[in-house]
């Protein structure tokens, strides 16, 4: 396993001083897109921030240490420990920053009423001022900002704030709840609902088109969610 390691931050490396180029490999004709490759560990998908360039994937270095289990950190110089858990940060650094707190009572029903309060704003057909621009693009769970992703996260901000993200594959049924975001892929590309409601068979959404319009109150049934490919939840409930 450490030889495996080994490797991956040899190529970590090597990509991150790819990436840190910046406008001079824009400049010399690499060009960075989002990846939409799926990365597996010891056989269980992880959700990865990856680009492609040059027809390689590269990921942040925390992103792979986190996943696999090996300590990152930056002190001056990039520092790996291999044989320590992940945790970010130096030895002896004191995290002066609390952990993010709601602003409200994470109950389902007030989590709805914000929802629904959007529509007020947002009327069906209304465009929701794409594209959604986070504070911090590469934390996010989707890279583009913009039509059904853009409104997905836009919504989601509303109700949890800063809150971190969390990602299930196919999720249980009983796990869903109000606010959370549901995924999948049909025929190559994505789509990704707003969760109002949930019913014994079906939910409730609210979600936006490439038109970057918004749309309330579609339905989609459980048994179709559970068909679909990559169907994951991203949720934002503090465990």
């Amino acid at each position: 396993m450490k030889q495996k390691i080994l490797f991956l931050l040899t190529g970590m490396a090597l990509g991150m001083a790819l990436v840190s180029a910046g406008p001079a490999a824009a400049s010399n004709g690499v060009a960075a897109v989002p990846s939409n490759q799926t990365f597996y560990i010891d056989g269980r998908q992880v959700s990865v921030t990856a680009y492609l360039i040059g027809g390689s994937n590269y990921l942040k270095l925390r992103d792979v240490g986190q996943a696999v289990g090996f300590n990152v950190y930056w002190d001056g110089a990039v520092q790996i420990e291999r044989d320590k858990p992940y945790t970010g940060t130096a030895p002896g650094t004191q995290l002066t920053v609390p952990p993010p707190q709601p602003s409200i009572d994470l109950t389902e029903e007030n989590i709805q009423a914000i929802l629904w309060g959007l529509m007020e704003t947002y009327p069906t057909n209304a465009p929701y001022g794409a594209p959604y621009v986070p504070n911090n693009p590469l934390y996010r769970p989707y890279s583009n900002c913009d039509a059904c992703a853009g409104w997905a996260m836009k919504c989601s901000d509303a109700v949890f704030g800063d809150l971190p993200w969390r990602r299930v594959m196919n999720p249980h049924w009983e796990d869903i709840r109000a606010g959370d975001l549901l995924d999948w892929r049909t025929d190559g590309t994505g789509h990704v609902v707003v969760v109002i409601e949930k019913n014994d068979d079906h939910v409730v959404i609210t979600e936006s088109g490439r038109n970057n319009k918004v749309r309330w109150a579609g339905q989609y049934p459980r048994w179709w969610l559970e068909s679909q490919a990559e169907y994951s939840l991203r949720t934002r409930y503090p465990q």
